[in-house]
């Protein structure tokens, strides 16, 4: 399983997702007809509108989850240029196996490309799971939005899931709610910029990319090996 952003030729795959994401939400038929026969002109429209990005997760080369993000500049109403999620989905049958988690990484580091200071999103379905996963990498409400630094996002995702350190998640929530009532700039974890923590992360990508496909390929040799028809002359003769 693999998640990336996604070029022009992958739109046309990822419209299935995308219906069913439409299917899923709660906002109903009164504004959502999940087979809209505009969604592929709508979908290439937004592609191409300036600041948005599509990530697609991937599993055996079929496309199983999404994220639409789009970038978000200083405005009167934001002090802060952050990275908005404006829908997060993966298929009933990939759910619990890690896909959401992939497209957040990748969230994660398009945010600290883009200097976005934070990661906003609202939730899609507003289930009850879907909250517990926001939690988890440590998105907090935010009016009727979830929010995250995205320094502390990437942190949380270099950690193996089930694997988080509430003490250090408390010190670290606690350093950052005393800076801003200071009126002091966020410090990045460990003093890195966002670009360094994704220049991090997509190298931490590539490494763990590269010894799944390692140990994919030892995998194959084995059975391969176990296979394999003994050779006449290696036959006894009784």
């Amino acid at each position: 399983m693999t998640a990336r952003v996604a070029h022009a030729e992958d739109l046309e795959a990822v419209l299935p997702v995308l219906r069913a994401a439409r299917a899923d939400s709660p906002l109903g038929v009164q504004l959502i007809n999940p087979d809209s026969g505009a969604l592929n002109e709508l979908l290439r429209a937004w592609f191409g509108m300036e600041n948005s990005s599509l990530i697609i997760a991937e599993v055996d080369e079929t496309i199983v989850g999404l994220a639409l993000v789009q970038q978000i500049d200083v405005n009167l109403f934001s002090d802060i240029a952050y990275l908005h999620i404006e829908a997060l989905y993966v298929d009933n049958e990939h759910r619990r196996r890690g896909v959401g988690r992939a497209l957040m990484h990748q969230i994660a580091v398009v945010a600290a490309r883009c200097a976005g200071e934070r990661v906003v999103t609202m939730p899609l379905t507003g289930a009850r799971s879907e909250q517990r996963f926001l939690s988890g990498l440590g998105f907090v409400p935010a009016g009727s939005r979830r929010i995250a630094e995205t320094a502390a996002l990437l942190r949380r995702l270099e950690q193996p899931a089930g694997g988080r350190d509430k003490r250090v998640r408390g010190i670290d929530e606690l350093i950052a709610r005393r800076r801003r009532s200071r009126g002091l700039p966020e410090t990045p974890p460990r003093g890195l910029s966002l670009v360094d923590l994704a220049d991090r992360a997509e190298r931490t990508d590539r490494a763990d990319q590269a010894d799944q496909d390692g140990a994919s390929s030892s995998m194959q040799v084995n059975r391969d090996v176990q296979t394999r028809r003994p050779d006449s002359s290696a036959t006894a003769i009784s």
